[in-house]
């Protein structure tokens, strides 16, 4: 039960190492409650600190351990009943309780089976203990007062929780869902070597801070590649903290493709500022409206990126009145006018880079270095002119060019040199030309089915995809043409990068997409299934209507087609189940599915990657998947 329960934001600048430093009596609490409570918040997200090596009895606090309450944003104090009994725990009360004085260290006392009212007191056990503390340190009476005023001050708390008896999962629960909405949005990961940006943060900040309005707008235009949302990260994780609640929501665009796009937006971007689960809106202007209740009172930081549409944009932050005083807006797009039309009071142009910064990214992706080693100075001026300042190209190109001996690199650079209208699909699709045959068959794979998955994910998917995948996916991160963010937990593919992969699909077949390698248009799919059309050339098909669709065919469609790996299918309604699919198949994967059986021939020997979820079928035999 919770005593009280307060809000609280961060706003300091303080360089921390944990989140929660947990402050507990070992032989109390380690393995029934506090080791619990710390794996629960690490599943969280929670960087917790736990101190695994507690010194024996008479030993002093070490200065590591002072040092981890002083990096912690958040201390959680274990009491219970023979807490006062360990000087090593009394050590760590005063100086979390110092902490919270001089840097306002937020503080959680936590009273296990024991009364508050003992630790604020010191009655009972607490009054035995610190008894016998001022017979054994007579001739030290400030340290035992200063452990008693610890005490009196950490009971006295209004953030506190309380625990007698019941149920202690739950419990501990609610005890993280607190800690958590305690502590600020985390930062964004951001390439290990950025070129140029410093100044550019520097401007768009400048630009925020001018604004006297209640709430700043800010849009940042520019071509595609340029690094728009690369600054808008920098911005992010250069102000957040000074934000009641912050949330960036990427890749708009795409985003609003899928089923209830734009509500499933408004979800998340309810959920990141308020720290807490939304549960699913409903509709998009029951969500337009909840936004505007929930944060028109609140100072936040929201970024949306890559928007292209007003409409978008209008559903997400629709006006100044959204949100409350101070809030900053920042909107990342390729169209000008779309802002012009929303009124976004201050426009920032992305521009390209200048020579300098050209040299240093390319050659920090083609070497490793600042500038080309003097044999490469010509070709490496050749290629740059081809990147035309835009930092995505200069990535890519100097990836694709790193690594190989000069003889090499005039072979390659032939090949940009035949491009005659230099624009960046053609150059990013050098980069696939050079491609081992394995690597491209990952990367068309990814480019075409795979968006803002997991990386773990990815690398199930694409060994259901493909033997080898793991060796490939290492090569085309090394390209530049997949990037591993977050420690290596997700992974990123810029859209123009997907285009030129879905482009390079399309022209397998321009106007029959029944004989392309891979089908992920909803349209083309659903005319092709309807139409019992397809052939043996497709190798994956991804159903996934933005809208629900319901599908009237004959269930045969797929006889046509004996060499499809991947098949996925959401959010559509099919009048039957499919009578016949593919041995061929290694990744499937189909919401809804709708029979309660398989097709009696399918012995799929090569499948890896299965998922029906919500469908209607059930497993009525030993499997023989």
């Amino acid at each position: 039960m919770a005593i009280q329960v307060s809000s609280h934001s961060f706003t300091v600048k303080r360089k921390y190492r944990f989140d929660v430093f947990l402050s507990f009596r070992g032989e109390d609490t380690r393995h029934t409650f506090t080791v619990p409570l710390y794996n629960a918040l690490r599943r969280k997200g929670i960087n917790a600190f736990i101190d695994d090596k507690r010194l024996g009895k008479g030993e002093e606090i070490s200065p590591t351990l002072l040092k981890a309450i002083e990096r912690s944003r958040i201390s959680i104090i274990v009491f219970s009943k023979n807490y006062a009994t360990s000087t090593w725990c009394l050590e760590e009360l005063a100086h979390i309780i110092w902490c919270q004085k001089q840097n306002k260290q937020l503080v959680m006392p936590l009273f296990y089976k024991v009364d508050p009212i003992d630790v604020q007191y010191q009655r009972n056990s607490f009054e035995t203990a610190m008894a016998a503390y001022e017979d054994r340190f007579g001739d030290d009476p400030e340290k035992v007062q200063k452990w008693r005023f610890a005490l009196s001050e950490a009971a006295s708390l209004s953030k506190a929780w309380l625990f007698e008896d019941g149920y202690e999962f739950g419990f501990i629960e609610r005890i993280v869902k607190d800690a958590y909405a305690m502590l600020p949005p985390k930062r964004l990961h951001s390439p290990g070597y950025m070129v140029g940006l410093e100044p550019r943060v520097e401007e768009v900040i400048s630009l925020l801070n001018q604004s006297n309005d209640r709430v700043c707008m800010l849009g940042i235009h520019g071509t595609g590649g340029i690094g728009k949302t690369t600054l808008a990260k920098a911005v992010y994780n250069s102000m957040f903290y000074q934000f009641e609640g912050a949330c960036f929501l990427f890749d708009v665009k795409e985003a609003t493709k899928k089923y209830q796009g734009i509500v499933r937006l408004q979800q998340k971007l309810l959920s990141k500022i308020l720290a807490e689960k939304i549960m699913m809106i409903g509709s998009v202007d029951k969500g337009m409206s909840r936004i505007k209740h929930r944060l028109s009172h609140k100072r936040v930081l929201l970024v949306l990126d890559d928007v292209d549409e007003v409409e978008q944009l209008g559903q997400l932050a629709g006006g100044c009145d959204w949100f409350g005083f101070g809030s900053k807006v920042i909107i990342t797009t390729r169209n000008k006018q779309m802002l012009v039309a929303h009124n976004v009071g201050k426009i920032y142009e992305m521009m390209k880079l200048n020579e300098y910064d050209s040299c240093e990214l390319f050659c920090w992706h083609a070497f490793q270095m600042n500038q080309p080693p003097l044999t490469y100075q010509d070709m490496s001026s050749r290629a740059m002119s081809y990147a035309q300042g835009l930092p995505l190209a200069l990535k890519v190109i100097g990836s694709n060019l790193a690594d190989k001996n000069l003889e090499e690199w005039k072979f390659m650079m032939e090949q940009y040199e035949r491009i005659p209208e230099r624009t960046i699909h053609e150059l990013l699709k050098i980069s696939y030309n050079f491609l081992q045959a394995g690597a491209k068959h990952i990367f068309l794979d990814i480019a075409c089915f795979i968006t803002n998955e997991m990386m773990r994910s990815i690398k199930e998917i694409v060994e259901a995809c493909d033997f080898g995948a793991r060796f490939y996916l290492e090569v085309l991160v090394d390209k530049s043409l997949i990037t591993l963010v977050d420690g290596g937990n997700f992974f990123f593919m810029h859209d123009l990068i997907r285009q030129m992969g879905r482009e390079i699909v399309r022209q397998e077949a321009p106007l029959n997409p029944e004989k392309r390698s891979r089908l992920w248009y909803y349209k083309d799919v659903l005319k092709i299934l309807r139409e019992n059309l397809g052939c043996n050339n497709v190798e994956g098909i991804m159903l996934d209507p933005p809208e629900q669709e319901e599908v009237n065919w004959s269930g045969t469609a797929f006889e046509k087609m004996n060499n499809i790996r991947i098949l996925v299918v959401r959010n559509v309604q099919f009048s039957t189940g499919p009578t016949y699919l593919p041995n061929s198949l290694r990744w499937l994967e189909w919401e809804g599915y709708p029979s309660a059986t398989l097709p009696k021939d399918f012995y799929p020997s090569e499948l890896i990657f299965l998922k029906l979820p919500r469908s209607s079928y059930r497993l009525r035999e030993p499997c023989k998947l």
